[in-house]
């Protein structure tokens, strides 16, 4: 496989042998720096006004209601052909964007046939512009042969990297103040990704994203970016066409290895936002608990499973998933015990004198002591990765209460809402940041404190898998546990906190229909209730 940084030259062997490499995006200049100008083409001055044609708001990356927004230093690289007889030839530019709607900068042609911009795309066989936003490298090939003047502009598919998204990529048109006869249109030859990496540390990272182009062997872009508040936001520009590569750890940020579906063919003029976090097991919004702090949730509540010998812990694979009745449950019959193997995820208050909570005893001293929290115990960490912790009941209530909030649902500060989830009862918590996907109707009961029911928002997984994408969580009403009777299952949710109160009691969270919301409260430790760990933002 190839290695390209995208900083840095492409290989020699993708050009022909008197090919001289310049960029495309630094300097109008640089496309014919090597040689003397009179070998190098005829420039012609351009001042533009760009357009955005179509109301796709999908391949918008920022969109204001309106219009799609180009900011200062994108450029526009420009190529084509003019084939008539005695016409400009080959050409290619760079434009970069100006304040008052405009792209400007030079187009150089292999002829001297037009002494204006708008004759040369008037006749122009082909033409095609790659939009580099603020920030990107694309690349320009000239080849010159043997003696005096006789070249050829041309371009191949841009790889590019920025270390802020992409303000926007769309089909692109040229506009005049005298119309074309014909009107005239510019192709964009690349997609661009935009990455929003969450959960690194400070310092920073160096980026690897291996594609495999429609043609030719798989190259890797390189860059680096530095996170802000654990979060790295940053764009790579790819050949129409093209796929991340099929291969395990396809990205790497770091020390973080990520692997993305290769199974995306990105097409052209469009921006695909792509989203995941580097702790195994997180999600990607970030909630405020406290004034100082923030944290991410798990992919789900936390379960373990007995084999006969040994417990083993993992996050549940979805995050409406629970046990209930289902497996083992109801099956607790002692400390560590259970009488027949399976999954619980049902647990009493976890101390150094009951393992984890799974215990089914009533009586008051077997869970006495100080709290161990499950996402500290090396049993526990073995399965789901250190880091993690249980909320305590003050975060809790400012997590529900307190925090500033996106507006959602016309809610400003909005929290939380009752919902449904894949058929699954339960409560969404909405981020910090949220925006709520496109196709997918908006929530309704949003910081709603009276009894607004299940009902009032009911989502499918395909639109839950948008909103968890844009950082949602959802905590399933996943019952509780009393000695060996599951109730309530489907209907009620009981979460834990880490907070005691006083030696036999324990304080957790509490949802149902027919309730208002929030309740934090106590009672006796040894319920089994549900437990979802958080990992703190870096």
């Amino acid at each position: 496989m190839q290695k390209k940084n995208i900083f840095k030259a492409l290989a020699a062997a993708m050009l022909m042998p008197a090919m001289l490499l310049t960029t495309a995006c630094s300097s109008e200049d640089d496309l014919v720096n090597n040689e003397p100008t009179a070998k190098k083409g005829y420039a012609l001055p351009v001042t533009v006004n760009v357009t955005r044609q179509g109301d796709d708001a999908g391949t918008r990356a920022t969109f204001d209601g309106s219009k799609l927004n180009f900011s200062a230093d994108d450029k526009l690289f420009v190529n084509g052909n003019d084939n008539s007889v005695g016409g400009a030839g080959q050409f290619a530019g760079t434009l970069t964007w100006q304040s008052g709607g405009t792209f400007s900068g030079t187009i150089y042609t292999q002829n001297d046939a037009y002494s204006t911009y708008d004759a040369l795309l008037t006749a122009a066989s082909s033409a095609k512009a790659t939009l580099l936003p603020n920030g990107y490298e694309g690349y320009g090939f000239l080849t010159v042969s043997g003696e005096g003047y006789s070249a050829t502009l041309a371009t191949v598919a841009t790889k590019a990297f920025a270390t802020t998204k992409a303000a926007g990529v769309e089909q692109l048109s040229l506009e005049q103040a005298s119309a074309y006869s014909d009107g005239f249109a510019l192709a964009p030859q690349c997609a661009i990704l935009n990455f929003t990496i969450s959960g690194l540390e400070a310092g920073e990272k160096t980026v690897t994203l291996n594609v495999t182009p429609p043609i030719g062997d798989d190259y890797t872009v390189t860059g680096s970016v530095t996170p802000t508040s654990g979060v790295a936001t940053f764009a790579v520009g790819v050949p129409v066409g093209a796929n991340i590569k099929d291969a395990e750890y396809n990205l790497t940020v770091g020390s973080s290895n990520l692997t993305l579906p290769s199974s995306t063919t990105f097409a052209a003029g469009k921006i695909y936002n792509i989203a995941r976090n580097a702790i195994p097991g997180a999600l990607i919004g970030q909630f405020s608990v406290s004034d100082t702090k923030k944290v991410y949730f798990s992919k789900g509540n936390l379960q373990a499973t007995y084999n006969g010998s040994a417990w083993t812990w993992a996050f549940a694979a979805n995050q409406w998933s629970y046990i209930g009745n289902a497996a083992a449950n109801n099956a607790i019959n002692g400390n560590k015990s259970v009488s027949k193997n399976g999954t619980v995820d049902l647990f009493g208050w976890s101390t150094s004198t009951t393992y984890l909570g799974i215990h089914n005893s009533r009586d008051d001293g077997d869970y006495s002591g100080d709290f161990v929290d499950w996402g500290s115990h090396a049993d526990v960490t073995a399965g789901i990765g250190s880091g993690w912790c249980t909320l305590s009941k003050d975060e809790w209530l400012y997590l529900f209460n307190t925090r500033f909030a996106s507006t959602v649902g016309g809610t400003e500060n909005g929290r939380y809402a009752k919902a449904k989830v894949k058929d699954v009862q339960g409560v969404i918590l909405f981020p910090d940041t949220y925006t709520h996907p496109d196709g997918v109707t908006a929530s309704t009961g949003v910081n709603a404190t009276d009894d607004t029911g299940w009902n009032g928002n009911n989502y499918s997984s395909a639109d839950w898998t948008k909103m968890e994408k844009n950082g949602a969580v959802f905590l399933p009403a996943a019952g509780y546990r009393d000695e060996a009777d599951v109730d309530w299952v489907g209907d009620d949710g009981y979460y834990w906190s880490s907070s005691a109160n006083g030696d036999e009691d324990a304080h957790y969270v509490y949802f149902a229909e027919s309730d208002d919301l929030p309740e934090v409260t106590y009672t006796s430790r040894y319920c089994g209730h549900s437990v979802r760990l958080v990992r703190p933002v870096q």
